[in-house]
């Protein structure tokens, strides 16, 4: 939060949430602020936001504007996120068997194992034109839809457990035109 304060980016800090050295605990902490940026006083007020998970390198800022203009000014998409940059097979499984070489994740595999069975019963598809990564986001604060994705997405990371890259496979299904999933690197080199 610090390192923050010398920037233009704007840090939230949930100090009514109680910390925890639970990394299960505190990973879901995060995932409110993440889907639902908008119950957020100090973030509600702006058109655009963007997300960036605290393990990724530094962004563009450039890239950012660039693409706010070109995807939420010029077009009308609600939500930005990168593809995955090595899974490519587009299936929620292999998003899945990736997930279970973290001890965070395998912890809770037959949770997982039950919900995507779940969702393919639901009707929804396995293998998608697109598989997103979660990390990055740019969010249209002003699009239609946005409050409903991010209040869904949430309600589907806590059936789901905190893989929300899991959950997230599904939760397109529901709002894919309303998405672009881009390839291009937005973040700065030698970061």
């Amino acid at each position: 939060m610090e390192r923050l304060a010398e920037t233009p980016w704007i840090g939230v800090y949930e100090a009514d949430k109680k910390t925890t050295d639970d990394v299960k605990e505190s990973c879901m902490v995060g995932k409110h602020v993440k889907t639902q940026p908008h119950l957020y006083e100090q973030l509600s007020k702006y058109d655009y936001l963007c997300f960036l998970d605290s393990k990724l390198n530094k962004v563009s800022e450039t890239f950012v504007e660039e693409y706010i203009q070109k995807y939420f000014v010029e077009q009308d998409y609600a939500l930005l996120l990168r593809q995955h940059w090595f899974i490519t097979s587009n299936n929620v499984w292999d998003e899945f068997h990736e997930s279970m070489l973290q001890e965070r994740y395998r912890v809770d595999c037959a949770k997982y194992m039950n919900y995507i069975e779940k969702q393919v019963e639901k009707g929804f598809r396995e293998t998608t034109a697109m598989h997103c990564a979660c990390g990055f986001l740019i969010r249209n604060m002003r699009h239609p839809v946005t409050e409903e994705l991010g209040r869904v997405w949430y309600e589907h990371i806590q059936e789901c457990g905190i893989q929300d890259q899991i959950s997230f496979f599904f939760v397109k299904q529901m709002f894919e035109c309303y998405l672009y999933a881009f390839g291009e690197e937005p973040f700065l080199k030698g970061t």
